[in-house]
């Protein structure tokens, strides 16, 4: 695998480039697109060769929450990176297992059983490690907004009513890319878990939204009454 680390990386980002349903890629450079990809196929290669690495097993759950991070800065919505990952991940099992058995006789039926299970749940924390990091800088991005808007919702009822909606609008493509992780089908429990309390911080989050908007509805029409 590191011996054809190059190609692989390149098979990686022209699956992802050419996906129709990751259109955020298009505005990306190769560079961009590779991100923190190198890093994260040297760990696999190494997790194959001692699956029980901890050591490296942290230095990839590290990267992959960079990656989430990286993504979230460069515009991509949730179920594109979902989706860009395990594209990756696919791409790898049914392109260079092949491969690897044209070249070795010895990566035979059982070895490749092996591998696979390395395989897949090594992208199974990359999805959760890197969809936690994303939804917690879209999180974080709502609170400041809230911190910044609350105190003006007296006096610009109108102006907070138009960011409310404003807030609202990307929390529905969050939930849809949770639900979409939710049922991957090699999603192991533990990710099962981290998902379904992402998805209900979304919720809190729309939750507190609507109230925002509600408080300011209400205030708009007292002032209207009274006027």
């Amino acid at each position: 695998m590191l011996g054809h680390r190059e190609q692989i990386l390149q098979s990686w980002i022209a699956a992802v480039d050419k996906h129709p349903n990751i259109s955020t890629s298009d505005n990306l450079t190769y560079t961009q697109l590779l991100d923190h990809l190198p890093e994260l196929c040297t760990e696999l290669a190494t997790l194959l060769k001692h699956p029980n690495a901890q050591e490296i097993k942290q230095e990839a759950k590290q990267d992959a929450r960079a990656h989430g991070w990286k993504r979230w800065r460069q515009g991509y919505k949730l179920e594109e990176l979902i989706r860009e990952i395990c594209l990756i991940r696919w791409n790898f099992i049914d392109t260079w297992f092949r491969a690897f058995a044209a070249e070795d006789a010895r990566f035979d039926v059982d070895a490749q059983n092996t591998a696979r299970r390395v395989v897949e749940g090594f992208f199974d924390n990359v999805i959760i490690e890197a969809t936690v990091q994303f939804v917690e800088e879209h999180q974080e991005a709502v609170r400041q907004l809230h911190a910044e808007l609350k105190p003006k919702a007296a006096s610009n009822a109108e102006f907070i009513q138009r960011i409310t909606h404003l807030l609202r609008e990307p929390l529905g493509p969050l939930l849809l890319g949770l639900d979409v992780l939710l049922h991957e089908e090699f999603l192991s429990p533990r990710g099962v878990e981290m998902i379904g309390v992402l998805q209900r911080g979304v919720q809190k989050e729309a939750q507190a939204i609507e109230e925002l908007l509600r408080s300011t509805e209400l205030f708009e029409k007292g002032a209207t009454k009274n006027r």
